[in-house]
């Protein structure tokens, strides 16, 4: 979905937090006041937070950088070796996933096929949770790769594609934060990031991964009002500002790398690196599936991707993802 060509131009004047007064904007996009005030409410009801000053003007509560391909391929390793040549930047979709679940079904997408939007109306989190999406606040973007070694070989695709959102972290200069398996990334125990892997069989032995990646990245309380569990954002774990453009351009490069290598290594090379990111490690868990909980403490990943738990046996039990979730075990 794009947005009218007017709004769009009303959200890339007032993105850098400038006052505006309503006749400055009507001169300069061509149209009447009365078009820039109804427009101006449209953006309030998608969610931007307007502030306006009498004698002044309407400016955004906050600066807001919106995605660039330019500013993207300036700070993107993978730009200059040519592989984002199929990189899709969109206004408004219901979730970068099913974009491009539909536009392969359309025409068979290449691998590293790229797309990120400002905004999603249906975010989706694992185990159909929604992912709180509001425009140019975060990062949402999804990858495209198909694989030729069967399906058992992607049981520890996520895990991989958390260490490359971690290691982008980490060169960024963020601190604190780390994995929880089988897909979040935390800060200090708070939901700073997710990924989501879907897989589609498109025939015996090939099937292609749909990998959504969402950073929270400088989110508003009244946008995050839908969020049942403590977040975090990049802007309050940081000191010193991390360009939107240059994160996303960096967890690009380090996820495609990832992708251009696992067929062949499947997630043995990461499980190390998982393990030194891993929040719960040594903690005392419990496994949810439906009414039944398992105890015992965590012990990182397995080769394969299974979660290792130490029962109160002493047995070291291998515990898939499926549809079971981990939770710390306290009082």
């Amino acid at each position: 979905m794009e947005l009218p060509s007017l709004q769009k131009e009303l959200i890339k004047r007032l993105s850098p937090g400038q006052f505006f007064s309503g006749q400055k904007l009507a001169h300069e996009l061509g149209v009447s006041r009365t078009s820039v005030w109804n427009h101006l409410k449209s953006l309030e009801q998608l969610g931007f937070k307007l502030h306006a000053v009498k004698g002044k003007g309407t400016r955004l509560e906050k600066p807001m950088e919106l995605l660039d391909k330019s500013e993207l391929a300036l700070h993107s390793y993978q730009s200059r070796q040519g592989a984002l040549s199929q990189l899709t930047l969109l206004d408004i979709c219901t979730s970068t996933n099913d974009y491009l679940s539909q536009k392969n079904k359309q025409t068979r997408l290449v691998n590293g096929t790229v797309c990120l939007a400002e905004m999603q109306t249906a975010g989706k989190g694992r185990l159909g949770r929604s992912w709180v999406s509001p425009y140019g606040q975060n990062i949402y973007m999804s990858f495209f790769w198909r694989f030729k070694n069967g399906l058992s070989t992607l049981a520890g695709l996520s895990l991989a594609c958390g260490v490359a959102v971690c290691s982008a972290l980490q060169e960024l200069g963020v601190k604190g934060h780390g994995l929880k398996w089988p897909n979040d990334i935390l800060w200090q125990g708070k939901k700073l990031g997710g990924i989501l892997v879907e897989i589609q069989g498109e025939s015996q032995s090939e099937y292609s991964a749909i990998i959504g990646i969402g950073i929270n990245y400088d989110m508003g309380e009244k946008a995050s009002e839908g969020i049942d569990q403590p977040w975090v954002d990049l802007a309050n774990v940081k000191e010193g500002r991390v360009g939107r453009n240059k994160l996303a351009a960096m967890v690009i490069d380090k996820v495609l790398r990832v992708l251009k290598d696992y067929e062949s290594t499947g997630l043995l090379p990461h499980v190390s690196d998982w393990n030194s990111f891993d929040c719960y490690h040594g903690e005392k868990v419990k496994i949810l599936s439906g009414k039944t909980a398992i105890q015992g403490v965590a012990k990182g990943i397995s080769s394969t991707g299974e979660l290792l738990l130490l029962r109160p046996n002493g047995q070291l039990e291998g515990i898939s993802s499926g549809e079971v979730s981990l939770r710390l075990d306290k009082p």
